[in-house]
């Protein structure tokens, strides 16, 4: 059976199988890969490796014989040896897992294979100059929308919890390739910025006094227009003034008249209040012209267009008697025209609540006698687009948003109404959904630096999942971030903070897939004590460990072992450990080696096994995926799954007897081989992650085996191991971390950025703040590459 190279894109065919290296070579090819040359280093292939591919590698791999299609014996020189550099990563990957030479081919000595691997690490890497890689424009996925929603305006609603979920690729959910924008979630996001501008703003509070000759009006159903100088208005006929308010809430608001009237005929002035067409109270105005009144009312206004009028009701005009009656009827009304002044309207909304501090973030400015409404609102709109585009906002742009704000208050919005319908436009503009970098001038494919602003959110969104903070803003306003003293020292301040919480919740959630632990159900019957209880102490203490190699800066070959985890009652109680009570998680010092580090963590072996029972499978494939960097392919279709545990306990299999029987599958074989060995290892920690001696009346074989043959028995052996090839993991870490830092899948041209993590990394003494300032000072970080 022969397996391509590992590395998504590779087409080079390489063999594989179990290989025979010997426990020795785990030291020597841990320190090969450790310390691989410079990008400068260069290799004599004829002279050095040819001969030990010819004794090695020719037997199946030359003119005779070229199994998985590879001839390396057409490789006769140093430039053919220098322009097969994806042949070479084949073969190295091969050679790194231990799945070449065959088991039972001749085996290189720890020199040959030391002189090997470091010819092959210079030999694998592209030809040409260095390359950033292709970077996709990104949308904000969810927890970035709600973590940079929280920065942006002080408050954290949350709401993209009602997103559709974000598709993942190479195991993360920020990799730009795989997020795109459904129609439905536009209406999110559209719905989602009503909701935010909601809680964020606050209306003042409506004050509104104007004279009745200044208020639009219509007499005899024709308009009129107000004056902006004009004083008292005079109905002698059918009329209204009429006020259109913008609401901006439901709620109880005054409107005070201040009125007169000429009265004329048998009964006073009546005066209506209507709002939107139907009456709400109505006035008898019986104050003269030369002395009004002023009456009020209370209106139920709903958030929104309202439109108010106070209507002269009643006109009549009475004649006056004839000169030649002797006296008055007694129906006869004072004769003249009967007329209703409106002096003045005053209408007042509402008490305000107190102002947010969102509220107050946003309204930097204030419009007054010295400056007009739409430069405080250029003010403020241009300072919140700059944060939340996290970038400076162009003047088009600008301008846009402001032509919303006009449109906003041509419609009658007040003046922080109308602001807040260009800060709508700001939250679902791509601008500000996307993270969009600048292209430099020049030719598609040219390779250029980053911007200080794209760096900035570059390194917010790697290590906060979220916007930059105003230190970053301004060293990049300054031209300052590129500095590689400054980037480290923004680094290392930004792990220290608060916010790289968020480097738990999502780069380490996916890693250590306990994301999946919160949709796990273990069987009840077979594991009747795990409840949500366990369930959150087990995702806690994964968590926290993990924070605490981040916060306190210790190795991250702590992961693979350790002296120490995170417990409290319930869960020490489930790995059988006295001495601690209480619900509250604390750092426990471990006696029992077989705790210690993620593998024997509770979330991990309980997201690794099934329902119903342990997975040497899942387990297995875990480990070779999440630690040592060397996933398996998919398995076959049609494959058939491994029998329920009554109907194979009726058989009288034991698991690892099922497992065997189906590794007898030559389609199966040799994968199972290599997940199934190192599963096995795990195999004394039941389906919720107890340790257990027997598994129903058989004692527990927790025998296995790397490839390449290595043997151990039970985890501490395991671990024992993986601590002898630290390097593999190591440089499994740093592309896994790399890859969610760029937000892309790694490709060939990102070996050498590994080589360098992985090199920098040892020499730190393997502490997490140097794998994280490597990766944000590395090449790819800082440069891009043009798409156009």
């Amino acid at each position: 059976m022969y397996f391509p190279s590992r590395r998504e894109g590779a087409a080079v065919a390489v063999p594989g199988g179990v290989l025979a290296l010997r426990l020795s070579l785990l030291v020597v090819l841990g320190t090969t890969l450790a310390a691989v040359e410079s990008s400068s280093a260069t290799v004599a292939y004829e002279r050095d490796l040819k001969p030990l591919l010819a004794t090695y590698c020719y037997e199946c791999h030359g003119e005779k014989k070229q199994k998985g299609e590879l001839n390396l014996a057409t490789i006769t020189n140093d430039d053919a040896a220098r322009n097969a550099n994806k042949i070479w990563r084949g073969v190295f990957d091969r050679l790194r897992v231990r799945e070449m030479p065959p088991e039972k081919s001749p085996q290189p000595s720890a020199e040959e294979m030391q002189r090997l691997m470091k010819g092959l690490a210079i030999l694998k890497r592209p030809v040409g100059p260095p390359d950033p890689g292709r970077v996709t424009i990104r949308r904000l996925n969810r927890t970035e929308y709600d973590n940079t929603i929280r920065d942006l305006f002080g408050f954290d609603p949350k709401l993209a919890a009602t997103f559709p979920a974000d598709d993942v690729g190479d195991g993360f959910d920020n990799i730009g390739d795989v997020l795109s924008l459904s129609p439905i979630l536009l209406e999110k996001y559209l719905d989602a910025a009503n909701k935010i501008l909601d809680q964020a703003i606050v209306e003042e509070r409506i004050t509104l006094k104007l004279t009745g000759e200044q208020l639009p009006a219509r007499i005899e159903g024709k308009p009129v227009a107000g004056k902006a100088d004009g004083q008292e208005r005079t109905f002698t006929a059918i009329g209204e003034v009429h006020i259109d308010i913008a609401a901006p809430a439901d709620g109880k608001y005054t409107l005070k008249v201040k009125a007169g009237a000429e009265q004329a005929g048998n009964e006073p002035v009546r005066m209506v209040i209507k709002v939107g067409n139907e009456p709400v109270k109505e006035f008898k105005v019986t104050a003269r012209k030369t002395s009004p009144a002023t009456v009020s009312a209370t209106l139920s206004l709903v958030k929104g267009a309202n439109q108010i009028a106070v209507c002269f009701a009643n006109p009549h005009t009475e004649a006056a008697p004839a000169a030649t009656s002797s006296r008055p009827s007694a129906a006869a009304g004072k004769p003249g025209t009967r007329a209703l002044i409106i002096d003045q309207v005053e209408l007042t909304g509402p008490p305000s609540p107190a102002l947010p501090e969102s509220h107050k973030r946003i309204f930097i400015s204030k419009p007054g006698p010295d400056l007009a409404k739409r430069d405080a609102a250029r003010v403020i709109i241009e300072r919140f687009a700059t944060r939340a585009f996290r970038q400076p906002v162009t003047k088009a742009k600008l301008d846009r948003l402001l032509t919303l704000f006009d449109l906003a208050e041509q419609e009658g919005e007040t003046f922080n109404g109308a602001v807040r319908v260009a800060l709508e436009g700001v939250l679902i503009s791509p601008f500000f959904l996307y993270r969009l970098e600048q292209e430099q001038p020049g030719k598609s494919g040219a390779i250029n630096p980053i911007g200080d602003w794209e760096l900035a959110s570059r390194l917010s969104y790697f290590l906060w999942s979220s916007m930059p903070d105003d230190e970053l803003f301004d060293l990049a306003k300054a031209g300052k971030l590129r500095d590689p003293t400054t980037l480290d020292q923004q680094a290392r301040r930004m792990l220290q903070s608060p916010k790289s919480r968020a480097l738990v919740d999502t780069f380490a959630e996916q890693w250590l897939r306990l994301r999946s632990l919160d949709g796990h159900q273990p069987d009840p019957t077979a594991f009747p004590d795990f409840d949500k209880n366990l369930r959150k102490a087990m995702y806690d203490e994964a968590a926290m460990f993990f924070e605490t190699v981040m916060r306190e800066d210790r190795s991250v070959l702590e992961f693979l072992d350790s002296d120490y985890t995170f417990l409290n009652e319930r869960l020490a109680k489930h790995y059988g450990i006295a001495g601690v009570s209480g619900p509250q998680m604390r750092k426990v010092k471990l006696s029992d080696r077989n705790r210690g580090g993620v593998l024997s963590m509770a979330s991990i072996l309980t997201v690794s096994s099934g329902p119903t029972r342990t997975s040497p499978v899942k387990r297995g494939q875990w480990i070779l995926e999440q630690i040592l960097g060397d996933p398996p392919p998919p398995p076959p279709p049609g494959v058939a799954p491994l029998p329920a545990p009554d109907k194979a306990g009726a058989a009288g299999l034991t698991l690892r007897q099922q497992m065997e029987r189906h590794r007898a599958d030559p389609t199966c074989s040799s994968c199972h081989q290599r997940m199934d060995q190192i599963g096995f290892g795990f195999e004394n920690f039941d389906g919720i992650g107890r340790w257990r001696d027997r598994e129903g009346s058989v004692a527990v074989d927790a025998s296995g085996s790397l490839p390449g043959g290595q043997s151990f028995n039970g985890p501490v052996e395991f671990k024992n191991m993986l601590m002898a090839n630290k390097a593999d993991f190591v440089r499994t870490l740093s592309g896994k971390l790399l890859t969610f830092a760029l937000g892309r899948s790694l490709q060939d041209h990102d070996d050498d950025t590994l080589d360098q993590l992985a090199q920098a990394v040892e020499r730190d003494q393997y502490r997490f703040s140097s794998l994280v300032t490597n990766i944000v000072t590395s090449f790819p970080f800082l440069n891009r590459r043009n798409s156009r």
